[in-house]
This record gives C-alpha cells, structure tokens and sequence, in this order.
C-alpha cells in the first residue's frame, strides 16, 4: 500500500527526470537567445532537481522505524529535508539576481526566438500538472515534505509566465522587463524558500498544535469518568504526527489500579479519535489543594 514515505518517494523521482530536462531545455534556450529571465528560470530548475533529489533522501530515511537511539522515529527528517529545500531556493535566486543586474546595467536586447516561447509553454504545462500531482498527494498524507515540492511546482507556473511576458515584451522594444523580470523571479523564489525554511524550523523548534485544537483534546479528555480536573495539557511535534501529554488529577483516595485504568483509558480513546497523534502519555496527580486559576494549564 502507497503510504506518506513511497508516495513522497515517487514525487521525487518524477520531479528528478522533468526537471532536468527543463534545466537543459531553459538553459540552452536563455544563454542561446540572451535571455536573463529565462536563465534565472533555468537556475531555478537546477535548485528544483536538488529539492527532488533531497525529498527522496529525506522520504527513504523519514521511513525508517523507531530503534534504540529514535525512540519517536525519523520522522523529522522529513521537515530538515523540507528546511534544506529552503535555504537551497534562496541560494539560487540570489546567484540568478546577479546576471538580472547584469542585463539591467548594460542594456542587453534579449533576441526573440518562438525557441524560448516553446520551452516556457512546455514548463508552465509539465509543471501546473505536477503542481496538481503532488498537492493532491501533499493533502492525502499531511506531508509538509510534499508540500514543499508542490509550491516548488507552482512557483515555476508563476515564474516561467513571467518569462513568457518578458519574451513577448521583447517584441516591443521593452528589452529591460527581461532583466526586471528576472528580478522578480528571483524575488518570488527567495520568498517561497524563506516561508518553507520558516514551516519547517516551527516543528524542529517542538511548536505545539494551535489553542482551538488543544481545547478539543481538552474537552475529549474531560468526558472521560473519573477525572477531577486537567493540571496540563501540551503536544510534541514528532514528524507528522504529535506526542500529547496529559496530566490530570483524581480523587486522592482512589486506587493505584483505578487511576492507572482511567490514564490507559485517556490514551486508547485519545489516539482511536485522532490519527494525528503518535502516542499520549499521562501522568496522574492526587487531587490536591492547589492555587485557583492554576489548575489547568493548556
């Protein structure tokens, strides 16, 4: 059965083989036509090939079981691959704002060729069908590593018509939209890295799950007999999923063995109700006097 990790996989590795062919289909088109957006454009198919190859390294090992050293799995791995991807985005777009300014300041004419109409047709197309594949599949499984892959797809749809305009802009005699196109580009592509590094950085800094969904959890734990109040309430990301630990108090009185089947029974019906979470772990206190308003710490 497809599951978050194979399918991950197989984006990857159709990622891999269309981008390269659109690397050296844009590069051979920009530097034969003097084309800055187009050449920006085919760095950015460079930094896609890298973000494909990342994502099926990072899905192989995000795969992996839990073992002695893992004890939560390798999940993460799969948002340190998605901060890699990131970082690798920033990186060419700002090599690629060097030959815009080039283009800019010397005054470059960009020479029309329907060479160049042809490779921006074919990549707005193979990319906004890839850019469907992989969202559909992002959704499917939660997968932020997915995710990353599927703004990569439609950044290119952006950026690439943004090539196209500045070739048909060069019909006019608007030769500079070329380099300010690039520019844009380059641009576009810095932002959608930084939000990526950004999504991934969240989890690997252990964020929680937002207030409306703890307040669920609450409220689901609260209908189990037996508790007097929640003490604290808080969630661990690890991978795609999220550890919650509870601590709750009961009648001070009551048994080990009857305290203990309430925790067992917050943990069966916690993870029966939420396929989100990987495990819950909790901890009982007895029932007692405590400062009011301190009580329940969500």
């Amino acid at each position: 059965m497809e599951d978050r990790f194979s399918s991950g996989k197989k984006v990857a590795i159709l990622g891999i083989a269309v981008n390269i062919v659109l690397l050296l289909l844009k590069l051979t088109a920009g530097y034969s036509s003097g084309s800055q957006a187009m050449i920006a454009d085919g760095f950015n198919s460079m930094g896609d090939v890298f973000a494909s190859t990342v994502t099926l390294l990072g899905s192989i090992y995000a795969a992996k079981p839990k073992d002695a050293d893992h004890a939560w799995g390798h999940g993460k791995a799969e948002y340190i691959a998605s901060m890699i991807i990131g970082f690798s985005m920033v990186v060419m777009a700002i090599y690629t704002i060097t030959g815009s300014v080039d283009s800019l300041s010397s005054g470059a004419e960009l020479e029309f060729s329907w060479w160049l109409v042809g490779v921006a047709g074919t990549t707005i197309i193979s990319k906004f069908i890839l850019y469907c594949y992989c969202i559909k599949k992002s959704k499917k499984f939660n997968s932020v590593l997915i995710k990353a892959n599927a703004q990569d797809h439609r950044n290119d749809v952006f950026v690439t018509s943004g090539t196209l305009a500045a070739i048909f802009l060069s019909m006019a005699g608007l030769y500079f939209m070329d380099g300010l196109i690039g520019l844009a580009i380059s641009a576009w592509i810095i932002y959608s890295g930084v939000i990526i590094v950004l999504e991934s950085a969240r989890v690997l800094m252990d964020a929680g799950v937002g207030e409306k969904t703890l307040e669920e959890y609450k409220k689901r734990v609260m209908e189990i007999d037996g508790i007097d109040h929640i003490d604290s309430l808080n969630t661990k990301p690890v991978g795609a999923k999220s550890i919650l630990v509870v601590k709750i108090s009961v009648d001070r009185d009551m048994t080990v063995i009857k305290s203990h089947e309430i925790g067992k029974k917050i943990e069966e019906e916690l993870l029966a109700s939420y396929p989100e979470l990987d495990d819950v772990i909790v901890h009982v206190n007895p029932d007692l006097p405590h400062e009011e308003g301190r009580h329940c710490q969500l």
